[in-house]
């Protein structure tokens, strides 16, 4: 239950509550997005020790710097932002050396278009990580608990007292919801 209860708390407030002086919520943001850091570091050096430095390097960045982050915008956007931008400059500081190692043009591209996809993939995940603040609290939290902790509907069922049929329902609902502030959030960036 203790996971639960932090997985109700926004970004926005540990930050806030990180900037009013409550330093246990940097620790919070960190087992929140170290992984998701890592991932995104590891897709671009391909190595596991590089990534981990780098996902720690950012992290470390972004908390040095956490007082600039104004809200314009959802905290783990600011972060794939910030993550984005290091992973690029890392990518193009090494870029002579990944050069040579590929060796040929046919190589780099099929390299190039493997990242897009991962790119794409990292992104679609992202957009429904920041989606899922924006439905109810328990529809996330029965979403949260079926596809990220593997519940099983019997063990949704309990936690959330409700029948199967319920719980079927209220998953489908909440998928439905997230698929369409899904489609509004792409038809807005695409365009």
């Amino acid at each position: 239950m203790k996971n639960a209860a932090v997985l109700m708390v926004s970004d926005e407030q540990l930050v806030n509550e990180y900037l009013s002086g409550n330093n246990n919520s940097l620790g919070k943001i960190y087992t929140r997005y170290f992984k998701k850091v890592y991932y995104k570091c590891f897709s671009f050096t391909k190595n596991t020790d590089e990534a981990y430095d780098m996902a720690q390097d950012i992290l470390m960045k972004v908390f040095k710097n956490i007082h600039s982050f104004r809200g314009q915008s959802r905290f783990s956007t600011w972060l794939y932002a910030v993550t984005s931008n290091h992973c690029i400059a890392y990518t193009s500081k090494n870029k002579n050396l990944h050069m040579e190692e590929i060796g040929s043009h046919h190589q780099l591209y099929d390299d190039y278009m493997d990242m897009e996809e991962r790119t794409l993939s990292e992104q679609k995940e992202l957009i429904i990580d920041t989606l899922l603040n924006e439905i109810s609290d328990s529809d996330k939290r029965m979403l949260t608990k079926k596809y990220q902790e593997n519940y099983s509907i019997k063990q949704l069922q309990d936690e959330f007292n409700l029948s199967a049929s319920a719980v079927k329902m209220r998953l489908q609902r909440a998928r439905q919801r997230i698929g369409k502030l899904y489609d509004i959030q792409t038809d807005c960036i695409s365009n």
